[in-house]
């Protein structure tokens, strides 16, 4: 790799600049902003809302419900560190196939246990059944359209059944069987959060069939490896200078599929110094020689806006 030394105020600015922070810099398009900033995230309802605030100019909390409810040119999905962020619709497949083995076990992966837990089934027998449910819950909501886990529990009795946790213990508690299988058919590719029940500020979600809600994408269409190494990259575009423990972090990838990742840029990354900071940052070659505005302008970035989100 070359290396570069940089000024921390250039990288400032232009962070600040491909974050869409300053004035110069803001758009209206609530679609190409997400896509810049890779992500927004979207654990807390209102986070995505926040986002697109800071970055848009006169933004209104209609063209984000628009964009994921009416035109579904944005989509809601478990991905970074195994969190609900808000992507573009037709980067699914990546965002999908980047996580698929994460989130395929360990919590996400006993549904089958949890069938036995509730007493529906013997262990021999469990993976037959989860089968079965799957199916039967897709039928549902091909009948019927988005639904809540109550309704489908409604249609699908077995999922209104009762597993306890943690027996004896301060912290006992219970969750309905629905409460769990549904949103992880979201990460095996079968289901998708659709619109939620109630205010904008809700967190119950409707689910809807993956490949109904958005029929021209293809979750077969990149393959992990391919889909981890186009993440770097985006992080690298939105982000960079970076380093390597910050791609690690935010992917939440392991250190094996960074350095994959990087292996696969390599021609396109290259390191670089920032006074001040240290090196050993990386950061796309087409970056590093761009343009980027005066960090002076970062204090026109730093407004009160007075319009509200509505």
């Amino acid at each position: 790799m070359n290396f570069l030394t940089m000024k921390a105020p250039r990288v400032n600015g232009y962070l600040a600049h491909k974050q869409h922070l300053l004035p110069t810099s803001h758009l209206t398009d609530v679609v190409q902003v997400t896509r810049d900033v890779v992500a927004l995230h979207a654990t807390a309802v209102a986070g995505p809302y926040l986002s697109l605030w800071a970055r848009v100019p006169g933004f209104r909390r209609e063209w984000l419900d628009d964009a994921l409810y009416e035109h579904r040119t944005l989509a809601r999905m478990l991905c970074m560190r195994t969190t609900l962020h808000v992507v573009p619709g037709d980067e699914v497949p990546f965002f999908f196939q980047a996580y698929a083995r994460r989130l395929t076990r360990g919590e996400f992966r006993n549904g089958e246990s949890l069938l036995v837990q509730a007493g529906l089934c013997q262990a021999e027998d469990a993976e037959a059944t989860l089968q079965r449910l799957h199916r039967r819950v897709l039928d549902v909501l091909a009948e019927r359209g988005p639904s809540t886990v109550q309704e489908i529990g409604q249609a699908v009795p077995e999922l209104q059944a009762r597993v306890h946790y943690s027996a004896g213990k301060s912290y006992a508690g219970e969750f309905s069987l629905g409460s769990r299988l549904v949103p992880a058919m979201c990460t095996l590719g079968l289901l998708i959060r659709a619109r939620p029940q109630g205010t904008w500020r809700s967190n119950l979600y409707e689910y809807a069939v993956l490949s109904d809600w958005l029929p021209e994408v293809d979750l077969e269409s990149t393959t992990p490896q391919e889909a981890q190494a186009w993440l770097v990259r985006c992080y690298l575009a939105a982000f960079g200078p970076a380093t390597f423990d910050d791609v690690r972090w935010w992917t939440g990838l392991s250190r094996r599929e960074v350095q994959a990742g990087l292996e696969a840029l390599k021609p396109a990354v290259q390191e670089v110094t920032v006074e001040g900071w240290g090196d050993r940052y990386l950061m796309l070659n087409d970056d590093a020689d761009a343009d980027v505005p005066s960090s002076a302008y970062i204090l026109l970035g730093i407004l009160v806006k007075s319009q509200p989100m509505g």
